[in-house]
């Protein structure tokens, strides 16, 4: 091709004729070299086309300049409007973008898009454009568009994520920060660990918020090594002040903890500090907390004595004491949900003066792992200790016999009430772990030697550095890390203690946790062919519920609708709920429609659809209930953590719903998308005469809301027109209530209330489960998680029975095993009409029935269904015969779970079960078994002292048994 110095020289030639020998000499103008310029002239494309394909072989020789010319030449051949040009554009913008030239990019992208809206080239490339150009609302808006026809673009997933990062720095900039009000003391106790000292108080300078935090650190060390750990900690910056607060160490060694604890207690009340938190160094925190809510729950409610830290409602084995309690009953702070209250329970038949068991566990008042208390409850208590105590241990017993005393004698002053937070947020570790005080030491030394580059990776002049930081002088640094080596690091496992933050995701039962996290991540597909997960849900006369439940399902945190699939098992509706199903499996192809030929119920609806499920995974959800967000990633963690575990349930948040009707008179659409409705209420609850309501309806996302009423219809949603549900038809709910103008049709409401606090069986670990399977149905059956590979074949695992789940639990194979998670999984629905209304005689003899047979085939035990019926929910017996025979048969089936399971062979101390569930625990274990018949032994005894013989003139209660 000619260079663009030639096509010059050669324009100005012919504009002057170039007929003077002056001009032919200045161009190098002879017969040759005019004749190759005609040349050139003449290879030039004589078309538009012809300038397209030669911008195209530019573009492929990567020459966007040369390739951005021959799209303009293209461009002035063409008409504006026809699709060639839009071609041209499309293709003169991306050789800008090669260039950088941005400004360009945007004026040919634009042009794209107001010809084709939907062009993903041109949207994309405006979206780098704008976005290098600073243009961030611009850029933001393009990705919005992209990302609406492509969910998952990449691109546009950066910008929106680098938009949100940039609106969160903004907002930290612009907002001024307010410092916290709230004034808490922390007492950190620590004795020959300063390994554990320095990772307890990193943690805490990194997630606790909300307070102003003095943190007086009582060390004490018998180790020469250790005192010189203790002391650099002092001098060091994340170990000697922290962002809001700070940090003091005092030595206790030599017996000077009670003189300094009392000192440093009684200037509480001086500074003002009104809570105190007694840490010690084995506690963790992984998570971000907010202080001020416990100083706030302290100071509301004066029936709270504590809130621990270290508790939530997962935990329910506490090593020190070899316990295996779960959470009691838990109610929510008004002041904060995230804030949970519970009473605490202790032998009440015992004088002050008597000396009972220490309270352990839930029922421990106060525990000095991680605790908030008043200064002022400190201060008391402590002024009544005698000493001497020169270890925390002893100042923890004296403190705890104290307390438990004075609770007995005077319950105004120690209240029975404790306080906890909802989620997790600490971890706490043996320190033996990492052995004894020498090897530990060594440890912190080789961290820290790594860390702060004395080592010479940070440079020659890193020692330095750090021993003007500290105060030291070189040599003692140098003598302080002589004999460390980086190239040898230490043989215990430092992650978990310096990055507390590995344990969040996981599900623990336990405050106190191995060194070394686990592995946490969602099971693998088995076939590429088959789905992870399979919901399987009956429907039966569920039109105002199923899209609602199939919403909560679509709505699945960390997991893509690809994972899974849904089968509805439609039984015979009397609405049209077959209708909403079937649209629903037309639109979206992982959702399965199974249609009984009649009739049939849940248990025989669930056992149709299980031969339709193909994941290896199969949840089970009630047509009228709805998944929690997060349901589906902690269920298969769980089962990802622990393969023996065949089904897995959870814990349930109620809400109660009720329908409404009304009929209308007349409507007003305003031009903001507002109905005003003028109506007619109709009977429903006490009301017993129509009234007039004129309220307004609002579409607010997937439902149309009721807006400035009466409180009868506050918060009431449109579920229905005319007799027709808008679960399916949200878009013509104005004409649908135009249609029913005049009192032409009703208008179904309905009321949802707020979510109450979660419920579900108190015991969450296999054999607690396993032994209150006599007592109750442990498990809820819409939460249950079931691992189909532990159910070969197609035989489904639930009995045709009104009791399926009940049935299911205790016919389970005894290598298969039930566990229960203590997070809430499911919104579970009560209305009127519901199932556990409706089939509430039919369900509960159908659960006496199972746990007659599981006595009978399980454990050979000659039972009737008056014994079932004393067990099902701790009913207790009908007679003191009765009792003593049950008692018996209790003690037969703990005797053989525990030989089965708790302390089986030498054989079976290999499983993954044992080793996952049981090795360590099993005095806990057993304890935790023994208890339920420990209950069911004094309903008993009441029963003994209630029931009189038979030539009593008092007649017997009688109580007809089921079925």
């Amino acid at each position: 091709r000619r260079s663009d110095t030639l096509g010059g020289a050669a324009a100005a030639a012919m504009a002057v004729g170039a007929s003077t020998p002056e001009m032919q000499g200045r161009v190098g103008a002879g017969p040759d070299l005019m004749a190759r310029i005609a040349e050139a002239e003449g290879c030039q494309p004589s078309s538009a086309e012809g300038w397209k394909q030669q911008g195209s072989e530019a573009y492929r020789r990567k020459d966007w300049k040369e390739a951005a010319r021959c799209y303009s030449e293209a461009l002035s051949l063409c008409r504006p409007e026809d699709e060639f040009a839009v071609t041209c554009l499309n293709n003169r913008a991306a050789c800008h973008a090669q260039l950088k030239e941005h400004a360009a990019v945007v004026e040919d992208s634009s042009k794209v898009i107001d010809r084709q809206p939907a062009n993903m080239k041109a949207l994309l490339r405006r979206m780098v454009a704008y976005d290098a150009l600073g243009k961030s609302a611009e850029s933001l808006e393009d990705a919005g568009s992209v990302l609406t026809m492509e969910p998952k673009n990449p691109h546009a997933l950066q910008v929106v994520a680098k938009k949100r990062k940039s609106l969160t720095k903004n907002a930290n900039d612009n907002v001024r920060r307010v410092a916290p009000t709230q004034l808490l003391c922390a007492f950190l106790f620590t004795e020959d660990r300063p390994l554990h000292a320095y990772a307890c108080l990193r943690s805490l300078r990194k997630h606790l918020k909300g307070a102003k935090i003095d943190v007086y650190v009582f060390w004490q060390a018998s180790e020469r090594a250790c005192i010189h750990s203790y002391q650099l900690l002092q001098t060091l910056p994340e170990t000697s002040k922290l962002p809001n607060g700070s940090v003091s160490w005092i030595d206790v060694s030599n017996g000077q903890l009670f003189p300094a604890f009392s000192r440093t207690v009684n200037r509480l009340s001086v500074e003002g500090k009104q809570h105190v938190l007694l840490l010690s160094d084995t506690a963790l925190f992984h998570t971000d907390v907010d202080v001020s809510v416990a100083c706030r729950l302290l100071s509301e409610r004066r029936e709270a004595f504590t809130v621990r830290l270290d508790l939530n409602p997962r935990i329910d084995y506490f090593p020190e004491a070899s316990l295996l309690a779960s959470a009691p009953s838990l109610k929510c702070f008004a002041g904060d949900e995230q804030v949970l209250l519970w009473t605490r329970s202790y032998d009440k038949s015992k004088q002050a003066y008597e000396s009972v068991p220490r309270e352990v566990g839930w029922d421990s008042i106060l525990d000095w792992t991680a605790t908030v208390v008043r200064a002022e409850h400190m201060q008391h208590f402590f002024s009544a200790l005698i000493p001497p105590m020169n270890t925390c241990k002893e100042l923890d017993d004296k403190a705890a016999d104290w307390l438990s005393r004075r609770q007995r004698m005077k319950q105004s002053e120690i209240s029975h009430r404790s306080a906890c937070y909802q989620t997790p947020l600490l971890v706490t570790m043996d320190p033996g772990a990492f052995g004894d005080a020498a090897a530990a030491d060594r440890a912190l030394r080789w961290h820290l030697l790594t860390s702060y580059g004395v080592d010479g990776s940070s440079g020659p002049d890193a020692p330095s550095k750090l021993a003007t930081q500290v105060g030291w002088k070189l040599q003692e640094l140098m003598a302080y890390f002589k004999g460390v080596e980086a190239s040898s690091p230490p043989e215990a496992c430092l992650d978990g203690l310096l990055e507390p933050e590995a344990y969040r995701p996981h599900y623990l039962t336990s405050a106190r946790v191995a060194p070394a996290p686990p592995k946490c991540a969602l099971p693998k597909q088995l076939s590429a062919l088959a789905p992870l997960v399979s919901w399987l849900v009956p429907v039966r006369n569920a039109e105002f519920f199923i899209v609602d439940c199939f919403r909560s399902i679509e709505a699945q945190m960390g997991i893509g609708a690809a994972c899974y699939e849904v089968v509805f098992v439609e039984d015979s509706s009397d609405d049209s709920t077959l209708s909403i199903l079937r649209r629903l499996a037309d639109e979206h192809p992982h959702v399965q429609l199974v249609e009984n030929d009649g009739q049939r119920g849940v248990a025989a609806s669930i056992c149709e659809g299980w031969r339709h499920c193909h994941g290896d995974f199969v949840a089970r959800l009630d047509a009228d209930d709805e998944a929690e967000p997060d349901r589906l990633v902690k269920q298969l963690r769980y089962m990802e953590q622990h393969p023996s575990i065949s089904v897995l349930g959870g814990r349930v948040r109620t809400f109660w719903t009720e329908q409404r009707k009304c009929t209308i008179d007349r409507i007003s659409e305003k031009a903001d998308g507002r109905v005003v409705v003028s109506a007619w209420r109709e009977f429903h609850g006490n009301q017993t005469s129509r009234m007039r309501e004129q309220f307004t309806l609002r579409k607010q996302g997937p439902h149309v809301m009721v807006e400035d009423s009466s409180a009868e219809y506050a918060g009431c949603r449109v579920v229905g027109v005319g007799g027709h549900s808008l679960a399916m038809d949200l878009e013509n709910w104005k004409s649908a209530l135009r249609d029913v103008e005049c009192g032409l049709g009703e208008v179904l409401l309905e009321r949802r209330d707020a979510l109450e606090p979660p419920v579900g069986s108190r015991a969450l670990h296999p054999l607690a489960v396993r032994a209150a399977l006599l007592f109750e149905d442990a498990v809820a059956g819409t939460t249950a998680m079931l691992r189909r590979g532990h159910f070969p074949g197609e035989a489904c695992p639930f009995a045709r029975e009104e009791a399926e789940g009940h049935w299911a639990w205790l016919g389970l194979e005894p290598d298969r095993h039930v566990a229960n998670m203590a997070d809430p999984l499911v919104r579970a629905r009560r209305h009127e009409g519901s199932r556990t209304q409706r089939q509430a005689t039919g369900i509960y003899e159908s659960s006496c029935a199972a746990i007659l047979h599981a006595l009978k085939k399980t454990y050979r035990i000659q039972a009737d269904m008056y014994d079932a019926a004393a067990l099902l929910n701790f009913r207790g017996p009908r007679t003191p015969e009765q009792g003593e025979k049950l008692l018996e048969a209790l003690l037969k089936v703990s005797n053989s779970l525990f030989s089965q399971y708790v302390r089986p062979g030498a054989a079976e101390h290999g499983g993954d079960f044992w080793q996952d569930f049981v090795r360590g625990r099993e005095a806990a274990i057993e304890r935790g078994v023994l208890a339920l018949r420990a209950r069911f032994k004094v309903l008993h005894e009441e029963a003994g002292r209630v029931i009189t013989n038979g030539d009593s003139p008092r007649q017997h209660r009688s109580r007809t048994p089921p079925r």
